[in-house]
This record gives structure tokens, C-alpha cells and sequence, in this order.
């Protein structure tokens, strides 16, 4: 079946130094689409992307530190395109646990990165939720310094991202 995202999804970023962490998210920005049929197990199509004019950290200053570190300004999505599902198996009922490989694009440069997810349905929804570990050094990139503080290698994000079913011409014409 295929699906399109909601209002309802996010993505947080967690980076971490010496005695602290930088937390992040964007909540608005967001495009996804799915393709995945629980039943035989498969997820045909999962593309993600943000706006990355949208990362956010609650802090202002912060977040234009990011902005000049990164040059955000010049690369405007980040995106997740899947390559390939190499687990999908049930937990319950209604919840099945992924492991995901795809391509993501960020600063203009492209990485595979391995995903795990929880599949769940719920009133006619489909929630993923996905956690991967980003590193600077993969893609070339230094990790940046605030002040004393060196910020380490990993980035740890996780996504909730909710879908809804996408109503196809046949869905429509069948019932009028």
C-alpha cells in the first residue's frame, strides 16, 4: 500500500560532547512517502527529506552555529532514499521490526546508512519509527567545536514519521 506523511512526524538529532549533549529536531519541512505491505513482509519505497532550513535547536544562537558549520543555506534537504529491507518480521500483532539500507543525502554528499525501524498500524495509520547513527568523519566532514567543547563523531536521530494510506484513482472511482 501506499502512503503519505502527516503534520504528526518529526525528526531528532542528538550530538553529544564531553559532559553534555546538543539536541535538535525539525518538525516542519517534512516530505515522505511509503510504500509497504505488512502482510508479505516487504517495504517496496521509503524517501525521506527535510527542509534543512528547518533544523532547530531551541537555542538561537546554536542553531545559526550549525547553519555557518554546515553552510545549510547552500544545501536545503537532507534526504533518505531506501535501497533496500533487509529484515521485516513481526513483534505483535501490530508492530513488525526493520532493518533498512539507503542512501542519505546531506551537505551534497551522499552516504549508505543502515536504519532500524518499528512498523506499527494504528486506526488506519502507519507509524515508523527509525534510528540511525550519523558520523562526521563518513562524510568527510570535521565535527564542530563550541567553545571548549569538541562534539564527538556520532550523531544519533531518530524519526517518527506517520503515514497516512495515499487514495489512488481506483480507491476514488470505487467508491463515489
Amino acid at each position: 500500500m501506499k502512503y503519505v506523511l502527516t503534520d504528526n512526524s518529526r525528526i531528532d538529532f542528538i550530538a553529544h560532547a564531553p559532559m553534555h549533549a546538543f539536541k535538535g529536531w525539525a518538525i516542519d519541512g517534512l516530505r515522505a512517502e511509503a510504500e509497504i505491505d505488512v502482510d508479505q513482509r516487504v517495504v517496496h519505497l521509503l524517501r525521506a527529506e527535510v527542509e534543512t532550513r528547518c533544523f532547530d535547536t531551541a537555542d538561537h544562537e546554536r542553531t545559526e552555529a550549525m547553519r555557518r558549520h554546515f553552510s545549510l543555506p547552500e544545501h536545503p534537504r537532507a534526504v533518505f532514499a531506501m535501497s533496500g529491507c533487509r529484515e521485516f518480521h513481526p513483534v505483535d500483532g501490530n508492530r513488525w521490526q526493520t532493518k533498512l539500507i539507503g542512501v542519505l543525502e546531506f551537505v551534497d554528499i551522499r552516504r549508505q546508512l543502515p536504519v532500524n525501524g518499528l512498523i506499527r498500524l494504528d486506526n488506519g495509520r502507519l507509524l515508523l519509527d527509525l534510528q540511525c547513527k550519523w558520523s562526521f568523519s563518513a562524510y568527510g566532514l570535521k565535527a564542530p567545536r563550541l567553545l571548549f567543547l569538541a562534539v564527538r563523531d556520532i550523531v544519533d536521530i531518530n524519526a517518527h514519521l506517520e503515514f497516512i494510506p495515499l487514495e489512488t484513482k481506483e480507491d476514488i472511482d470505487a467508491h463515489p
